[in-house]
């Protein structure tokens, strides 16, 4: 093969090496999106599937792969474990405030799972997680095959500030998983968890379903937003982005920014 045919090949062998889980789908390495990301001044990732079109899009092929803190995206894993083994009774059971000071007004109060999931309790997760132990965690992380699987750091922290890392790629694939019923969990458990991340519906009849995340006080500080958006019950896109949050946009870029690319893509909002 010659070099101007190296070239040509060039994307399609980037995407190859960069192990997308994808080998039945087409690929796009997606240039257009960038400007989304410069206009706020951010790096990030962004992977987007069509399961329609049985397609990836992808800015940023290198990052896309990259391990991170999961931070509060991991509460979703955690909430499907906590259901299934019990450290979660179920939706209506009621996680207490212990009535010390917390760094949000929102945490400070009694949640359920749902209340627990769109506010972000991290307090309420670690409980959880407490409850499951380090041993079945371990071995629920594994059947999830979730990021690299690691609890280093300690039960209520390794999603944090310890050693689990998962990349855009892998959180993506995992929400496939779970929507399609592809994880070793009960229907029960999820049902519960997605109606735990519902977020809203727009007047043209689609839903998004998301969880964010964010961790700054590490080596590699991200912040998350990671979901899938359904039209009348059947989904329509999954995607999973992160960027390294700035002093001067910490944390809204994340939002505006898939916001723009479904809005791009499958006329999200319009």
């Amino acid at each position: 093969m010659g070099v101007s045919e190296l070239k040509r090949f060039a994307p399609s062998l980037l995407m190859l090496l960069a192990g997308l889980n994808a080998t039945a789908a087409d690929q796009v390495l997606r240039h257009d999106w960038k400007r989304h990301f410069a206009a706020y001044g951010v790096e990030g990732t962004f992977v987007l599937f069509d399961p329609e079109a049985n397609s990836y899009g992808v800015h940023n092929v290198v990052r896309v792969r990259h391990g991170y803190l999961p931070a509060s995206t991991f509460k979703i894993p955690n909430a499907l474990i906590g259901l299934e083994v019990g450290s979660i009774r179920d939706e209506r059971e009621v996680f207490r405030w212990d009535g010390h000071p917390k760094p949000r007004a929102a945490l400070e109060r009694d949640h359920t799972l749902d209340s627990g999931m769109k506010d972000s309790v991290a307090w309420m997760f670690q409980e959880v997680a407490h409850r499951t132990g380090k041993a079945r965690m371990k071995e629920w992380l594994a059947q999830f095959e979730y990021g690299n699987q690691s609890i280093e750091g300690g039960i209520e922290h390794f999603w944090l500030q310890g050693g689990l890392r998962v990349s855009a790629m892998e959180q993506m694939e995992f929400l496939r998983k779970l929507e399609e019923g592809r994880l070793p969990v009960s229907a029960r458990s999820r049902r519960l968890v997605r109606d735990a991340l519902r977020i809203e519906e727009t007047a043209g009849g689609l839903t998004l379903y998301a969880k964010t995340g964010t961790t700054g006080a590490v080596r590699e500080p991200v912040a998350w937003w990671v979901g899938w958006v359904e039209r009348r019950g059947v989904p329509v896109a999954y995607f999973a982005m992160n960027v390294t949050p700035t002093k001067a946009e910490p944390l809204g870029a994340r939002e505006a920014i898939t916001r723009a690319i479904l809005a791009q893509e499958i006329g999200y909002g319009l």
